[in-house]
């Protein structure tokens, strides 16, 4: 028996402040919350972290898991915790984990709709095999791809 299931579940990833971050995901990319997680506003999504840490983890000393918040696209959920240490999180370009794709129908649509609302672009679209993307910047400083999809009719 396998215990490949034929689909890819979640990622974990550090917010500077994860339920600000699950807004910004809601409102800028239409992202709906992930299941049980709880929703708040811009008036209190600002939670301190606790310093508790626990296994299995992320990092050696173990995780801080409080505040905890997501956003789902499809079956990918993509979770995230407060930042570990004292320092500032960095962009995540030229890391090893530099960015995550997501899938658009429309990519001058979103473009539009991302330059409104002031959602900082990192470069202009580009060519991407057959179809284009752009890479914008989320709210802790992580890159987000849009990849246009082609539609088939």
């Amino acid at each position: 028996m396998s215990v490949w299931s034929n689909s890819f579940n979640h990622v974990h990833m550090y917010q500077e402040d994860p339920f600000c971050a699950q807004l910004w995901y809601q409102k800028h990319l239409n992202a709906p919350v992930n299941s049980g997680e709880p929703q708040r506003t811009e008036a209190n999504c600002k939670v301190q972290r606790n310093d508790e840490r626990s296994w299995p983890a992320l990092e050696k000393e173990g995780t801080m898991r409080v505040p905890r918040a997501g956003v789902a696209f499809d079956d990918v959920a993509l979770t995230w915790y407060g930042r570990q240490g004292d320092r500032p999180l960095v962009g995540t370009r030229g890391h090893l984990a530099d960015h995550i794709a997501l899938s658009v129908a429309n990519l001058d649509g979103w473009i539009a709709k991302l330059r409104s609302e002031g959602v900082t672009f990192l470069g202009q679209t580009y060519k991407l095999g057959d179809t284009r993307a752009v890479m914008i910047e989320g709210p802790s400083r992580e890159a987000l791809e849009l990849v246009e999809i082609k539609q088939l009719n």
